[in-house]
């Protein structure tokens, strides 16, 4: 059951622009998950494998369409330098300066105002074959922050990609295609850990955890699309609004 929780958080959270590490700590606080199911590398790295396949299913079209172009694929692989880097950096001190509540609540605010921002100053007019190195290169510096618990990875570069004045349904794309390489990094890197240290959980709890994160990650791309199509990408902002007011009040008075 836990590991169909945390699949679930992750699957939705993850890909909506609403912070999945925010959503840990509050499922944490009700659930009292315990500490070996959370923090197994192992079932880290089945969460991000069932994020992977949720988008080469989702977004198969635009993977076949990209593929023909070559520069495009580099740009993207490029993008995703400045993440490996800063995640390189920040790994020996994550855990310590980077998993504070408050961390989270700041995140939370300011970039639910970024999201506002860039959607009134968007024009929807580009796609990603417009896009340029230089714009790809800022979508890619705009996603290393995304390391940070409370940004959310899909918030911070679909809000940047519409900066840039991409259109709505583009700019979800070149979100996740940009994030192909990031979530398949994170994967490999967990179950490397993972491997290492042996750590290891019974086969129904990784199917379950697989299972549901992928489940949910295929439902939170269909919300996510239908939902910007009719309202607008900034309607996030608030619901992170008042999740930063939750963990103020939860976890500072309680």
């Amino acid at each position: 059951m836990e590991a169909f929780i945390l699949g679930m958080i992750q699957g939705i959270t993850e890909f909506l622009p609403i912070s999945s590490s925010a959503h840990l700590l509050i499922a944490n606080k009700i659930f009292n998950f315990q500490s070996e199911v959370i923090n197994s590398n192992m079932f880290d790295a089945i969460l991000h494998g069932g994020s992977i396949l949720a988008i080469f299913m989702f977004f198969f079209k635009d993977i076949k369409r990209i593929l023909h172009y070559p520069d495009i694929l580099f740009k993207i692989f490029l993008s995703a330098i400045p993440t490996f880097l800063l995640g390189f950096l920040i790994e020996p001190v994550k855990d310590v300066y980077f998993r504070s509540v408050s961390i989270s609540i700041f995140s939370l605010i300011f970039w639910g105002v970024y999201m506002i921002v860039a959607e009134r100053r968007n024009n929807g007019l580009k796609t990603l074959e417009n896009l340029r190195l230089k714009d790809f290169l800022v979508l890619g510096l705009m996603q290393s922050i995304a390391l940070i618990p409370g940004t959310s990875r899909s918030g911070i570069t679909i809000a940047t990609a519409l900066l840039l004045n991409m259109k709505r349904e583009e700019a979800i794309s070149t979100s996740f295609l940009m994030g192909l390489p990031v979530i398949s990094a994170a994967f490999a890197y967990e179950f490397r850990k993972a491997l290492i240290i042996e750590s290891s959980l019974d086969s129904v709890t990784l199917i379950s955890g697989l299972l549901s994160s992928l489940v949910f990650s295929l439902l939170a791309l269909i919300f996510l699309v239908k939902f910007i199509r009719k309202f607008k990408f900034s309607s996030f902002a608030y619901y992170r609004f008042a999740l930063a007011l939750l963990l103020i009040v939860w976890f500072w008075k309680g």
